[in-house]
C-alpha cells in the first residue's frame, strides 16, 4: 500500500487546524444602506493586517457616515 499524502492528512485536522483564537477581527461586508444601493461609498484603506487565523490579510477601511458627522471602521478580507 502507498503512503497517505499530505492533503489526506490535512483533512483529518489535528495539527493542521487554523489558529482561530488568533483572529484579529471578524471579516464582514458593510451593511447595505441606501447610499450603497443607489451608488457607491468611498472609503480609505488605513491598514492591512496579517491575520494568523486566515489565509488572507485583513484591510481596515474607514468610511464617512452618510447621515451623521461620524467615521465608521470596517474590516474586510483584502
Amino acid at each position: 500500500m502507498g503512503r497517505v499524502i499530505r492533503n489526506q492528512r490535512k483533512g483529518r485536522g489535528s495539527i493542521f487546524t487554523a489558529n482561530t483564537r488568533l483572529n484579529k477581527a471578524p471579516a464582514q461586508f458593510r451593511t447595505l444602506d441606501f447610499a450603497e444601493r443607489h451608488g457607491y461609498v468611498r472609503g480609505v484603506v488605513k491598514e492591512i493586517i496579517h491575520d494568523p487565523g486566515r489565509g488572507a490579510p485583513l484591510a481596515k477601511v474607514v468610511f464617512r457616515d452618510p447621515y451623521r458627522f461620524k467615521l465608521h471602521t470596517e474590516t474586510f478580507i483584502a
